[in-house]
């Protein structure tokens, strides 16, 4: 069944046997893509957590248009999906293609939210973020959360420099753990079951990532000193889209 995010700001809040006018991305899929018809089922969240069945009630849903298509709210329920560790992913930014890549798998496969980080490393030119730019990431996180099952869009924080992001992540109680190519041991899987295992009640976990370059040695230190624990991903080098997907696999593997 067809799933859809429906930004709480552009609906009404929803209840069984509402009629729901669509907004005007998700009418023109229904309408002009997927040509779906008068008393087809769609699925549609908002990411608090539910999940509503939801029947195309407009009698003109296939006739091409401006109009919104409308829909009735036939149920509701609340699937057990989500991890129940909230997952951020700390990330130094880096080309947007490779970015945007890291955040749509990184959200199919569990993060919280996404903290975008400037580094040392961090080019200029990847470090300008414009109101665009990060409209086009909430998207990309919102039709990867349709995709993938998901009944949470991730958060996506305002761009910060690293020092400032760890005290406060520190402050939040969080585990943090610096995922850096100078770190020999221990394995992010080794830490991740020590974590799981004497959590202490936390239940959020902070994973931090580079630029293309990595960390630099001075930074790497500090950041261990304000609270960050150093692990790896192995001996091998990996692109920074690639180590914060597997990051992230890992972690959904293995926490709760």
């Amino acid at each position: 069944m067809h799933r859809f995010h429906i930004a709480p700001s552009t609906a009404p809040k929803f209840s069984i046997g509402e009629l729901i006018a669509l907004p005007g991305n998700v009418s023109h899929q229904l309408r002009n893509v997927l040509r779906l018809r008068p008393g087809e089922k769609i699925t549609l969240f908002q990411g608090d957590g539910r999940e509503w069945q939801a029947e195309i009630n407009s009698p003109d849903a296939q006739e091409r248009g401006k109009s919104p298509v409308v829909v009735r709210l036939l149920d509701v329920h609340v699937p057990n999906i989500e991890m129940q560790t909230s997952v951020s992913m700390v990330m130094a930014l880096t080309r947007p293609q490779r970015y945007e890549l890291a955040m749509a798998k990184c959200t199919e496969l569990g993060a919280a939210e996404f903290i975008p980080v400037i580094t040392d490393r961090v080019l200029k030119s990847d470090a300008t973020i414009g109101h665009n730019r990060k409209q086009r990431w909430n998207r990309i996180v919102a039709e990867a959360a349709e995709l993938s099952g998901r009944i949470h869009v991730p958060r996506i924080a305002d761009t910060r420099e690293l020092a400032n992001v760890i005290p406060q992540l520190v402050s939040e109680g969080a585990n943090i753990i610096l995922l850096w190519e100078g770190a020999d041991e221990p394995m992010l899987s080794d830490l991740l079951v020590t974590l799981r295992d004497d959590s202490q009640g936390k239940n959020n976990v902070a994973l931090v990532l580079g630029p293309v370059g990595g960390f630099a040695r001075d930074e790497a230190t500090r950041a261990v000193e304000l609270g960050a624990m150093p692990a790896s991903l192995g001996s091998r080098i990996l692109r920074t889209e690639t180590a914060a997907i597997a990051a992230m696999a890992i972690a959904a593997q293995t926490l709760p």
